[in-house]
C-alpha cells in the first residue's frame, strides 16, 4: 500500500500544476453550469428565503423569458470568467492580459474579421432554413404578445454578448493559456472538445461547426494572445442567428 501511495505521489509530483487545474476546474466548472443553469434552481435556492419571489419570477415569468436567460447567463459567467479570473490572480500569481484580455489587437483583425463573416454568413443563413435552427433560436421567447423589435429584445441580446465574453475567456483565455506552457499547440485541440460538447442538444450543424470555430478561434488567440476577434465574430454571428430566425418567423 505505501508503495502504491509513493507511486501516486511521484507520477503527481512531475505533473504541470496549472494544466491540471485548469483541466479539473473545467470538468467541475461545466458541471457546476449544467446543474445550476436550469432556473427552477435559482427558484429552489431561494426558496423558503425573503427573496423566494425572486427565485419565482426567474423560474416562472408569464411575460417572457428573459429572467430565466438571465439566470443562465449569470451563472456562466461566474464560472466562465469571475472564479477562473479569481484563480489567475490568486493561485496563478499572474495578470489576465497573459490570459487573453491584452488590448494589444493585431494589424489585420479588420481584414481576418470581414473574411471570416464572409465565409459563415451564407452558412448561417442556411441553417437558418432548418426546423432545428428556428425552433431552437432565439433563445428569448415571448408570452404576452409584446413585439420582438423592442427593449425586451436589446436586453437579451446584452446579455447573450456578456456570456460569449465570459465563454470566450473562459476557453480561449483561460483554458488555452493555462495549458499552453504544457502542451504548445496542442492546447488548442486540448480545449475544443469540451467547446464543442458544450454545443450538444443544438443543432447539430452548429456543433460540427463549434469543431472549426474552436479551433481556428483557438489558434487566434494562441498567436495574438487576446480573445478580443473570438468574441466580436462570436457575437456578430449570435446577432445574426437570431435575426434571421426571428425573419423566418414573420415575428420581425
Amino acid at each position: 500500500m505505501r508503495d502504491l501511495l509513493n507511486r501516486l505521489t511521484t507520477d503527481f509530483s512531475l505533473l504541470d500544476r496549472k494544466a491540471v487545474f485548469a483541466f479539473v476546474y473545467t470538468a467541475v466548472g461545466l458541471t457546476a453550469i449544467f446543474y445550476l443553469k436550469n432556473p427552477d434552481t435559482a427558484s429552489w435556492f431561494l426558496s423558503g428565503t425573503r427573496f423566494e419571489y425572486v427565485g419565482e419570477y426567474i423560474a416562472h415569468s408569464t411575460a417572457n423569458n428573459l429572467p430565466a436567460l438571465g439566470w443562465w447567463a449569470a451563472v456562466v459567467t461566474v464560472f466562465y470568467f469571475v472564479i477562473p479570473a479569481a484563480c489567475i490572480k490568486v493561485f496563478y500569481g499572474e495578470t489576465l492580459a497573459d490570459y487573453g484580455l491584452n488590448l494589444r489587437i493585431e494589424s489585420s483583425f479588420s481584414k481576418l474579421f470581414l473574411s471570416v463573416t464572409a465565409a459563415v454568413l451564407p452558412l448561417v443563413y442556411l441553417m437558418s432554413l432548418t426546423e432545428s435552427f428556428t425552433a431552437k433560436y432565439p433563445f428569448l421567447k415571448i408570452y404576452d404578445g409584446e413585439p420582438y423589435i423592442g427593449t425586451t429584445l436589446l436586453i437579451w441580446e446584452m446579455i447573450y454578448f456578456l456570456q460569449f465574453f465570459g465563454l470566450e475567456f473562459f476557453f480561449r483565455g483561460f483554458l488555452v493559456h493555462s495549458l499552453k506552457p504544457a502542451l504548445g499547440f496542442y492546447s488548442i485541440f486540448a480545449m475544443t472538445v469540451p467547446y464543442c460538447m458544450i454545443h450538444f442538444g443544438k443543432p447539430p450543424a452548429e456543433t460540427l461547426a463549434a469543431i472549426a470555430g474552436g479551433i481556428l478561434l483557438g489558434w487566434l488567440s494562441y498567436r495574438n494572445g487576446n480573445i478580443w476577434m473570438g468574441l466580436v465574430l462570436h457575437c456578430f454571428v449570435a446577432l445574426s442567428m437570431d435575426v434571421m430566425a426571428l425573419f423566418n418567423k414573420g415575428l420581425l
